[in-house]
């Protein structure tokens, strides 16, 4: 009795499988018809309803991720390629997996994601052409980023080193003195340490100056002696005796 029970909790369970797998493959047969006739929202639904009736079925994993692609949902039809990848046991079948994961991060732009994803199919399927060619332009598209980033940021870093220098010219008080200096119609300033000269203090160096001459005036007088000054008196009255009794002479 013990053998028979068992036999029918076994048939039981092979038969449930047999029923569940027989009804995931009505829905993919419905989705596969309708995505031929590109009718992207049919296919969707029915291969969401394989998908839920037999969970990590890859057929219906990647058949839905085409269908998601197809309606520019690259978000979750990366999603669903991914998880079909990691079900699927074949490598040519991992190998189209991976090259529509390559093709969804490519749409996303995720390049880097794409050029791993387009190496990893190559691995297993080294001769596909469409594979080859998706994953030079997935390089070049890579590299075009790259550069782009590295000339905003050399941008950005020139950008701020002005913005700095700014900052610094504004804070010298020198270069605000040149400035202020520089600026038309201001009239130049005295050099540093050099006051301006009131008109009081000019007055005052020019009466000094005068006084100076008139001290030395006196100072050469002082330092004639008495006998000189005599002698020097006698002579400018004889002189002028002589001149007063010249007469002119008529030609």
């Amino acid at each position: 009795m013990l053998t028979l029970h068992w036999f029918w909790v076994i048939f039981a369970v092979l038969a449930f499988n047999t029923a569940y797998a027989q009804s995931a493959h009505a829905p993919l047969s419905k989705g596969d018809r309708a995505y031929d006739k590109q009718q992207y929202k049919v296919a969707e639904r029915n291969y969401r309803a394989a998908a839920d009736r037999e969970m990590g079925n890859p057929q219906a994993l990647y058949n839905l991720g085409n269908t998601l692609y197809q309606q520019g949902n690259f978000e979750h039809a990366e999603s669903r390629f991914l998880q079909a990848s990691n079900n699927i046991k074949a490598p040519l079948q991992m190998a189209d997996a991976l090259h529509n994961l390559g093709d969804a991060f490519l749409k996303q732009r995720k390049y880097k994601d794409a050029v791993r994803a387009y190496e990893q199919s190559l691995r297993l399927r080294p001769a596909d052409p469409g594979t080859k060619q998706n994953l030079q332009l997935a390089k070049k598209r890579l590299k075009e980023e790259e550069k782009k980033e590295q000339k905003k940021q050399q941008q950005n870093q020139q950008q701020q080193d002005k913005q700095s220098q700014n900052q610094d010219q504004k804070q010298d008080p020198k270069n605000q003195e040149n400035k202020q200096q520089d600026k038309p119609g201001q009239p130049k300033q005295d050099q540093p340490g050099q006051a301006p000269q009131s008109q009081d203090e000019q007055q005052k160096k020019i009466a000094e100056k005068k006084l100076k001459k008139e001290e030395a005036s006196r100072l050469l007088e002082t330092a004639i002696g008495a006998e000189d000054r005599k002698n020097a008196r006698k002579y400018r009255a004889a002189d002028k005796q002589s001149k007063s009794k010249t007469s002119k002479k008529d030609w």
